[in-house]
């Protein structure tokens, strides 16, 4: 064989050699890449489940199904990876399945402890995060998007005047009107914030500003003022701050 032709021969050897190894580079990233995808396919799921299942008390019909379906989605993401599905996944599709079946129950009583309260905010945040993307990747429509989103922030005003409504009945439990006007009007705030509320809202806005009216009367012959009350709205002031972080 000649040197020409050992010559074209170790050239081309050598660029099959750099072929194979970007086509075997490119297999790999691509694994890599679905895998990825199956984690995060897999996490969605659960997340979704664990949501459903803690808001499940107090979010409607079509929150949950949207939630069901969105779990489904992802399953069927999984499928078309051919990626394996783990137990956390399967009771996710189980939990998708009966919600998506389940008949509607009235809501149940809202939280009014903080630390629940807490844990339910987030929760509803991350519901709104999930109900953003999953109108961001056209899972589902504007229309459906903003009435999800306008419940969950509804939801999210309902709880916060349930704790400052359940504070303020402790404080007035105990004859301290300044305390007790102090959360009646946290509650009224968050109200107002509300740009159209609903019908139940507008009256529980009303009762809140009776009971105002009702706290400040009880307060009035004491408009002088005592070392004792001028200590609670400083407290009160003071307490503004660390409950903004939270509602």
């Amino acid at each position: 064989m000649s040197t020409t032709s050992l010559v074209i021969l170790a050239i081309f050897t050598a660029l099959a050699a750099v072929g194979a190894l970007g086509f075997m580079r490119w297999q790999e990233q691509k694994r890599l890449e679905r895998a990825r995808m199956a984690v995060i396919h897999s996490d969605q799921m659960g997340e979704l489940s664990m949501i459903g299942e803690s808001l499940q008390p107090w979010i409607s019909a079509p929150m949950l199904h949207f939630i069901a379906q969105d779990i489904q989605q992802h399953g069927e993401e999984l499928n078309l990876l051919q990626a394996p599905t783990n137990k956390r996944c399967n009771k996710a599709l189980e939990n998708a399945l009966a919600w998506l079946n389940a008949t509607p129950k009235p809501p149940a009583k809202l939280p009014n402890q903080v630390k629940q309260a807490q844990e339910i905010r987030h929760l509803i945040q991350r519901l709104q995060d999930l109900i953003r993307s999953g109108h961001q990747h056209h899972r589902i429509d504007t229309s459906q998007a903003r009435q999800l989103l306008q419940e969950a922030r509804l939801l999210n005003v309902k709880i916060a005047v349930a704790v400052f409504d359940s504070k303020a009945t402790a404080a007035a439990s105990v004859n301290n009107p300044p305390q007790a006007i102090h959360y009646l009007k946290k509650a009224e705030a968050a109200l107002k914030q509300l740009s159209n509320p609903p019908d139940d809202l507008k009256a529980i806005l009303a009762s809140i500003q009776q009971r105002i009216t009702q706290q400040q009367e009880q307060r009035q012959p004491a408009a002088g003022g005592t070392r004792l009350e001028e200590g609670a709205d400083l407290l009160n002031a003071e307490d503004d701050s660390w409950k903004k972080k939270h509602f």
